[in-house]
């Protein structure tokens, strides 16, 4: 049965975590305003663990791990994020994040 109650956007995107204390750079395969999938090699979580991802500059994200499944590790935000940061990394408007820069978006609001 499925867990979820939203969509979950793919993405194409490394980024930094930290778990358990240690800090790595995984690829993040989806995301939603609830969590994320991410792949990182030679890394066991235990359900519960708590997480830390970057999402953008300032933009951390406070989770736990839900689940782990060989390389792929399933993360649970604590507080959801915004829309506006998940459609940042949709894979959808991949193409046009080269025009967009960091000050439209500290500029903008949700």
């Amino acid at each position: 049965m499925e867990r979820r109650g939203e969509d979950r956007s793919g993405t194409l995107d490394d980024l930094r975590i930290t778990i358990g204390g240690h800090g790595l750079r995984c690829a993040m395969r989806n995301l939603s305003p609830s969590g994320c999938m991410v792949e990182c090699q030679d890394l066991v979580a235990e359900v519960g663990t708590r997480v830390e991802v970057v999402l953008l500059p300032g933009q951390v994200a406070a989770g736990e791990v839900a689940w782990q499944l060989g390389e792929s590790i399933g993360i649970f935000f604590l507080e959801p994020i915004s829309q506006r940061v998940v459609r940042h990394y949709a894979m959808d408007d991949w193409m046009l994040r080269s025009d967009w820069s960091m000050a439209t978006w500290r500029s903008a609001s949700d």
